[in-house]
């Protein structure tokens, strides 16, 4: 977990720092199909890829 602390800190850094907020969105969306890969499965994540979703 210490390790995904780490990883969110910095990208909050480096949206806050540039004033790159048009990227939350972005990340938030790569962080649910991370989470959906991992407890549910690739099939699932492949799925909204391929739908274009």
């Amino acid at each position: 977990m210490n390790k995904l602390q780490y990883i969110l800190k910095e990208m909050s850094y480096l949206v806050n720092k540039h004033k790159l907020a048009f990227l939350l969105p972005i990340f938030i969306v790569l962080i649910l199909l991370v989470f959906i890969a991992y407890y549910v499965g690739p099939a699932a994540v492949t799925t909204f890829i391929y739908a274009g979703i």
